[in-house]
């Protein structure tokens, strides 16, 4: 899977990311499918409640209030433009998911009321003002893997 960020995006996040210092900040990705297996990010949501130097904790109420407002304003056309998944940073970790991250995820993509085919996790960083990312893709089937980033022209 191949998934492009905007570089609007990428500077909106860089933003966010130097504002938030040493806590976990996070959000959701929406966008558009290009082609079978390649997204671009034309959305990040930045929840309004960041996390603490060690965990990011999901606002369900602002998450699904964002996902409406995506919804609504792409005319509900969910085979082009849909819910990705979810972002949050390590400022003070690696850009991999930790254990809790990993089975958030699984529990996420094997809810029964999930609706999705997938989701995608995506872990930032700044280190040295320098961004860093990591991505893994997430399915109800047990099928994991790593996502390849790239910065779109």
């Amino acid at each position: 899977m191949l998934l492009k960020l905007s570089p609007s995006e990428l500077a909106t996040l860089t933003t966010a990311l130097k504002r938030a210092g040493d806590k976990e900040i996070g959000g959701q990705l929406f966008g558009e499918q290009v082609e079978p297996s390649h997204f671009r990010v034309s959305t990040m949501t930045l929840q309004a409640r960041p996390g603490t130097f060690s965990r990011f904790l999901v606002d369900i109420l602002q998450a699904v209030r964002d996902a409406t407002r995506f919804f609504d304003r792409t005319h509900h056309q969910y085979r082009r433009y849909n819910y990705i998944g979810e972002w949050h940073s390590h400022p003070s970790f690696e850009v991999r998911p930790s254990g809790v991250d990993v089975q958030s995820m699984r529990d996420l993509v094997r809810d029964p009321d999930f609706k999705g085919s997938f989701a995608v996790l995506m872990i930032v960083r700044l280190r040295a003002d320098k961004f860093e990312a990591g991505a893994w893709l997430f399915d109800p089937r047990g099928f994991e893997q790593n996502v390849k980033l790239e910065l779109d022209a």
